[in-house]
């Protein structure tokens, strides 16, 4: 089921023209966000529940934008490369992509409370402070290439299944690999088969591009400068785009040789909402103690898939080309990301360093799929007993440092993983590490802050499926995948 679960296989569930494929992958991937971040932040491995006083506050600990004591405006612009390394039929592969976003702007209005002449202005609300931003929560950007030579199988294989399952419907993929003479049929089993020989040469390129991001407005109390209280709403955005091509070539049955090129492009879009509530505690001068509730986020996905196979065949009583009939599958469907708790510490040593540590608990296993767009029940009950039996409980941590070097600079730097949401992967193979590190400079009301910040993990890629999930002869693309992404802080105060 695994390599099911960890990626956007090829594959395409098909019964006469409808479409009936819930994405639980992409589920997963609308479902990992990390919260919002200043280059300050994201240098220190993001760690802010526990400190505060930070635009970072807007789209993570809403409490801390009770730290506040002026107004204040940032934007962060972020510079990102991808590169995966992939092994695919013991043969290595190596891609890259690069680009430029806009990572975080905000603006922070901070408020005195009114006091009478004479009241103490420590004491009770001292302040109120209200802030929005845009963050951008996860980055989807990628590009994987990989390719080999197969000794096992062929993608013909799989048309077969969707043949031996759901007959030749017009227009299907399937009818098109058995009008292209890729298929075959067997009168006396009753079932088709692939015309095309072992080993065949394999190649695959995917492109990813996109992101979730959040719109955030937030508000916080500062009560005796001693307790802190905030909430935020948030309006999500999602928006996905995968471009892939398959393509495979070798002999036929009767010597001929053939190629085809398998496309596909899935563009989802989404919306919808969320809410934070926060606290942060400052029980002595030097220590503060932070949490955050973040509730699930209720999204409307609108997906709409396309598919199209061209084959050709040279030599042989079957040579010729067949240009497929491209497929297109709108669907729309609603999910309901996991709840996300995160409690964080802080700690200044001798006013000039800071230490600071989060952790959180995310359980995957509760996203839920729901849909109004009249698709049976039972499709729905599938999905979500497969969320439930194949991802799980996840815990982050994450580890940062400050050190001021003089009144103007500052040295960051950062650690921190994110779990694994799949069942069975109990050493953590598909968690996500991320080192950090990072320079800041302030000077009366200005600052500019500049962030590097690495992350490694790695992902499992099924061009195709047989039968089973669990097939041991269907290839598997092993992928390690590297982001290093650098991110600059501009901000003003006043």
């Amino acid at each position: 089921m695994k390599k099911l679960i960890l990626s956007l296989v090829a594959t395409v569930a098909i019964s006469g023209t409808t479409y009936a494929q819930i994405y639980s992958p992409d589920a997963l991937k609308f479902s990992q966000t990390n919260y919002g971040s200043t280059s300050r932040f994201k240098s220190m491995g993001g760690a802010q529940i526990g400190v505060g006083g930070d635009m970072s506050s807007i789209g993570g600990n809403p409490a801390g934008l009770g730290m506040f004591t002026k107004s204040e405006f940032s934007v962060t612009p972020e510079f990102n490369n991808f590169s995966g390394n992939a092994n695919f039929l013991n043969q290595n592969t190596k891609s890259t992509k690069d680009n430029v976003n806009l990572n975080h702007i905000g603006l922070v209005l901070f408020s005195p409370a009114i006091r009478m002449k004479g009241q103490d202005t420590q004491r009770g609300v001292v302040s109120t402070v209200f802030g929005i931003a845009y963050n951008r929560n996860n980055d989807f950007t990628a590009n994987f290439n990989y390719g080999g030579s197969n000794p096992s199988n062929s993608i013909v294989d799989y048309f077969g299944d969707l043949a031996n399952s759901n007959g030749l419907t017009n227009g299907s993929v399937q009818k098109d690999a058995y009008d292209g003479y890729l298929l075959d049929y067997d009168g006396v089993k009753d079932e088709y088969f692939a015309s095309t020989n072992v080993p065949n040469t394999q190649k695959k390129s995917e492109v990813r591009s996109g992101s979730t991001s959040e719109l955030t407005a937030s508000g916080a109390i500062n009560i005796s400068n001693q307790v802190y209280i905030g909430a935020s709403v948030s309006l999500v955005n999602v928006r996905y785009i995968n471009d892939s091509e398959f393509t495979e070539s070798g002999t036929m049955v009767d010597n001929s040789k053939y190629n085809l090129s398998y496309r596909q492009n899935q563009e989802s879009k989404g919306s919808g909402y969320n809410a934070r509530l926060g606290i942060i505690v400052r029980p002595v001068e030097n220590f503060r103690i932070g949490a955050t509730l973040q509730s699930p986020s209720w999204m409307l996905i609108e997906d709409n898939t396309s598919i199209v196979l061209d084959s050709k065949i040279v030599g042989g009583a079957n040579a010729g080309s067949l240009n497929g009939t491209v497929q297109n599958y709108p669907f729309n469907y609603r999910v309901r990301t996991p709840l996300k708790g995160s409690l964080g510490a802080s700690y200044v040593i001798a006013g000039k360093a800071l230490i600071s540590a989060d952790v959180d608990y995310v359980d995957y296993s509760t996203i839920r799929f729901s849909t109004d767009q009249g698709l049976d029940p039972a499709t729905i009950v599938d999905e979500n007993n497969s969320v439930r039996d194949n991802y799980k409980q996840a815990v982050n941590f994450r580890l940062g440092a400050e050190y001021k070097i003089d009144n103007a600079f500052s040295l960051r730097g950062g650690y921190g993983v994110n779990g694994s949401a799949i069942q069975g992967d109990d050493n953590g193979h598909f968690a996500t590490q991320f080192y950090s590190g990072g320079l800041g400079y302030r000077i009366n009301n200005y600052y500019v802050d500049v962030a590097y910040q690495r992350t490694e993990t790695n992902t499992e890629l099924s061009p195709y499926l047989l039968g089973t999930n669990d097939n041991p002869l269907e290839p598997v693309a092993d992928i390690k995948t590297s982001r290093n992404n650098v991110f600059l802080t501009f901000g003003l105060r006043f």
